[in-house]
This record gives C-alpha cells, structure tokens and sequence, in this order.
C-alpha cells in the first residue's frame, strides 16, 4: 500500500498573490504527490498578522492538515497556538530584541526547521530537527527533501 502524503498548509506573507517563489514550490510539492493549500496574506504590519490569524483559525485543525509550513518566523505566529505539527523556514532574524525574541520562542517549538546553509544551522536554537536545503538545490531535489521532511514530522 503506497504511503498516504501529508496534506499541507504553507504560510506566506509573500502576497499579492503568492510569490512566483511559492507558486512553483506548491505546485512541484503537488508533482510529488502532496495535497497542497497556500495561504496567502499581506503580512506588512500587525492588523494585517492579527486578520490572517483570525481568518486562519477556524480552519487550522488536524483533520484538514496534517503539516504546516511556514515561510519564515514570523509567518509562524499564525500557527500559534500549535494545533497541527510545524515545519519552519528560518532565514534569520531582525537584531531588534523583540524580533529576536519571538523568533528564538517560534523556532523552539517546530517540529522541523529549514534553512540555508549549514552556517545558518548552527544559530538556530532548537531541539527540533534543523535540516539544510541550499538555495542552489535544483527544485525537484528541494520538493523530494521537504517531502520527506513533512513526513518526518507526521510520523513523529
């Protein structure tokens, strides 16, 4: 019996309309056989988090989801609190200290985080999984490892 994909949420702040970035990512993710939903949002300043939050709620739930990917730290607030596992891209962080802070409390609790290089791994203060994807991976290689990350996560 071939293995059930995860259904996945990405979270992007990269809007209007999603980035040509995530546009391609979702649909390779598809290729691979994933169920695949984006959520999109303007995320420039807090009402904009606080409406996305609002909006994302109600449909944030196991049954729908079984993986969540946030696209950087602060996308990551929408998951919060945590009702399905979290995979996180962290690209670093702003060294204003609240920035930092929040980040620091949003990468502690992913289930897995994604980063760049393996520079990047070692700042990112997690018990989680941190799993490097280079920005020069060729996009089918880049689907294939996020896969078996989501699956990573939901086996967990």
């Amino acid at each position: 019996m071939p293995k059930k994909s995860p259904r996945l949420l990405l979270i992007t702040s990269d809007w209007p309309p999603p980035g040509k970035v995530i546009k391609r990512s979702a649909e390779l993710l598809q290729a691979a056989g994933m169920s695949v939903e984006v959520f999109a949002f303007r995320g420039r300043n807090l009402y904009n988090y606080a409406a996305a939050w609002t909006q994302l709620r109600p449909r944030l739930h196991p049954g729908r989801y079984d993986v969540v990917h946030a696209q950087d730290a602060s996308n990551a607030l929408l998951a919060f609190p945590k009702r399905v596992p979290l995979v996180l891209t962290f690209v670093g962080v702003d060294s204003r200290l609240p920035h930092r802070l929040a980040a620091r409390f949003l990468v502690r609790r992913a289930d897995a985080v994604v980063v760049e290089s393996d520079e990047m791994r070692g700042r990112v203060p997690t018990r989680a999984p941190v799993h490097v994807i280079p920005l020069g991976l060729d996009e089918t290689t880049r689907a294939d490892r996020l896969v078996a990350i989501y699956r990573s996560v939901v086996k967990g």
